[in-house]
């Protein structure tokens, strides 16, 4: 599991979420794995809009998925948060 670095309560709650949504992954019905991908999406695209970064956390998810064609939107939005969250 990926680790977070949490510096506010607000983003202990966020992750809190997408950590229980990471944890369904293994879901075999693929319209549940969309369905929990895009709940991860809107959980971070919603928290980088607060924090006024949404334009970059989608710039570098897709720089990350251009990388990485395998990576998960979800994971490749984590990961863009991540480095401009901090």
């Amino acid at each position: 599991m990926k680790k977070f670095p949490i510096k506010k309560m607000e983003d202990r709650a966020l992750f809190q979420k997408v950590k229980s949504l990471l944890a369904k992954k293994r879901v075999v019905d693929p319209v549940e794995d969309i369905h929990r991908s895009i709940a991860i999406v809107d959980l971070i695209l919603h928290d980088a809009a607060d924090l006024g970064i949404a334009t970059e956390v989608v710039t570098w998810a897709l720089k990350y998925m251009k990388q990485d064609p395998t990576l998960d939107i979800s994971d490749a939005m984590i990961t863009a948060y991540e480095e401009w969250g901090k």
